[in-house]
């Protein structure tokens, strides 16, 4: 059953989306009036987005869940899903429930796993069941990339999903990461958009399950997982906290990356065409890899045909998007200057420092008094320091959400290591609310 699009998300993707945002002004990219309040900016930054990347689907379907036991190991137990995004699409998912979770007398806090870039692999590699291909064995666990069993093991409700044209997303006798199917299906639309609305029908299905704590919905990805986790959390207003590591974060326009002009908007077929390869990638990842063009954004080809064109919006933007909700930003260090990062924070910082509370907005006093801890800075400061609760309030009403936007660098490659995902677990701790010890 078809149905409208109504209710809190549509309204606040609309027209109150942009009040997720304070009171602070603005003065970015996309930047008309330095004067007006930074809910105002806001509106006119996300409809500059949208102008690339397409306005989100008016009408959505049923979910129509399909659920199965898969496995249960080392108390976690492995569901195999799918529901639906679109009418004639599905999303497919391996959920992971920590046995605390359906033991615990509350509801337990999720978060949405987002893979990287694979050839076929998808999901599976997130929870540690391949390697970059289907064929390929696990990674290396040094490397991190199956966050998604790890964030489990860690004690979180898990649903690492697969992005379109990956895992069990790849449309038949067609290859993995070929766009060209999708934008045949949705010409104005963008890939980067269609994950965007899996991942917030995603967040529809968590909201399904009497188990998970449904204000409590995290994001994270690694590599194209990063910047897609970054998005989703900019238009998705359910989602609490958001982890980006190792995603692009900086328009590239001496190269095609971000919109790449196939010779023929043709898809590949099986049996018909020739298997192509990449020999950087085939020295890179010792496989040929018969993949893409992955556009991520279609609409954006007009600025790298002419380097010249101002682009209306920037990254920072993006990131000043999410706020006042806690956003973590993890890269390497060489990453961190090559997508100019330190650049952007300013301007990202800016809206998170200087964020009141203001009446019909998300409010950051009551987040911080909703989460784990804050009984215990009460109790310590009015024992220890003679302050009065209704002072602590006082004083963080006046606070901004300053703490709630970080970021956190580590030496070496392109990865998750273990210290970035010790740092991921705590970040999580803190603003999911699932433990303090």
């Amino acid at each position: 059953m078809m149905q409208k699009m109504t209710g809190t998300r549509r309204e606040l993707l609309g027209m109150g989306i942009p009040a997720l945002a304070g009171s602070a002004a603005w003065t970015g990219a996309a930047d008309t009036e330095p004067e007006k309040s930074w809910p105002e900016q806001r509106k006119i930054i996300e409809r500059h987005w949208l102008d690339l990347l397409g306005d989100f689907p008016t009408e959505i379907p049923d979910l129509k869940v399909e659920m199965k036991e898969v496995a249960k190991e080392n108390g976690i137990t492995r569901y195999h899903v799918s529901f639906q995004s679109e009418e004639d699409d599905r999303v497919t998912a391996w959920l992971l429930v920590p046995d605390a979770a359906l033991k615990s007398k509350k509801p337990t806090p999720a978060i949405i796993c987002i893979h990287s870039t694979t050839w076929g692999s998808g999901k599976d590699a997130v929870i540690g069941l391949s390697g970059r291909r289907p064929v390929d064995p696990p990674r290396n666990p040094q490397i991190g990339a199956a966050y998604g069993l790890d964030l489990a093991k860690h004690g979180f409700i898990t649903l690492s999903i697969d992005l379109l044209t990956d895992g069990e997303r790849i449309e038949p006798k067609r290859r993995v990461m070929d766009t060209r199917v999708f934008y045949r299906k949705h010409p104005e639309w963008s890939i980067i958009g269609k994950n965007t609305w899996d991942i917030m029908r995603s967040v529809d299905f968590l909201q399904t399950l009497d188990y998970v704590d449904h204000k409590q919905i995290g994001t994270i990805g690694w590599s194209l997982g990063g910047h897609q986790a970054l998005f989703a959390a900019a238009f998705e207003p359910r989602i609490t906290a958001t982890i980006s590591n190792g995603g692009v974060l900086d328009w590239h326009r001496h190269t095609e990356s971000w919109s790449r002009k196939p010779k023929t908007w043709e898809p590949w077929e099986e049996g018909v065409d020739a298997p192509t390869s990449s020999k950087k990638l085939e020295r890179r990842f010792g496989f040929k890899t018969n993949s893409g063009p992955y556009i991520y954004i279609k609409k954006f080809r007009k600025y790298i045909e002419n380097p010249e064109l101002p682009i209306p919006v920037d990254f920072d933007d993006l990131m000043a998007m999410v706020a006042p909700r806690p956003q973590l930003i993890i890269s390497s260090e060489q990453e961190f200057y090559r997508h100019q990062f330190f650049k952007k924070v300013p301007k990202v910082i800016d809206v998170y420092a200087n964020w009141r509370d203001v009446d019909g907005l998300p409010r950051v006093l009551q987040a911080r008094q909703e989460r784990l801890g804050y009984d215990k800075t009460l109790e310590y400061y009015e024992t220890e320091h003679l302050i009065k609760p209704s002072k602590i309030q006082q004083q963080f009403s006046e606070f901004g959400a300053g703490d709630c936007f970080s970021w956190f660098s580590f030496p070496g490659g392109h990865g998750f290591p273990g210290v970035a995902r010790r740092h991921a677990f705590a970040w999580y701790d803190r603003w999911l609310g699932r433990t303090m010890d």
